[in-house]
């Protein structure tokens, strides 16, 4: 969801050769990050406990795998 916003932003400064635009992408995805770091990854930790802690280990914060499959062991 917040990478396709961010997707939605870059296309815009884009097509409106606007700087603003890009920049306002750039603050969007730096307090984005600090949102999901410091506030939604700890309560997710919180609310699901190990589970979640499996989910994390299998699955990358931003980026997708393309191989498939897991680093997990």
């Amino acid at each position: 969801m917040y990478l396709g916003a961010a997707t939605a932003l870059a296309g815009a400064a884009l097509f409106y050769q606007s700087a603003a635009l890009a920049a306002y992408g750039g603050a969007f995805l730096l307090m984005t990050h600090v949102f999901v770091m410091w506030y939604e990854e700890p309560t997710l930790r919180t609310t699901f406990g190990a589970e979640y802690g499996r989910y994390c280990r299998q699955v990358r914060r931003w980026r997708p795998r393309l191989k498939g499959g897991t680093d997990a062991a």
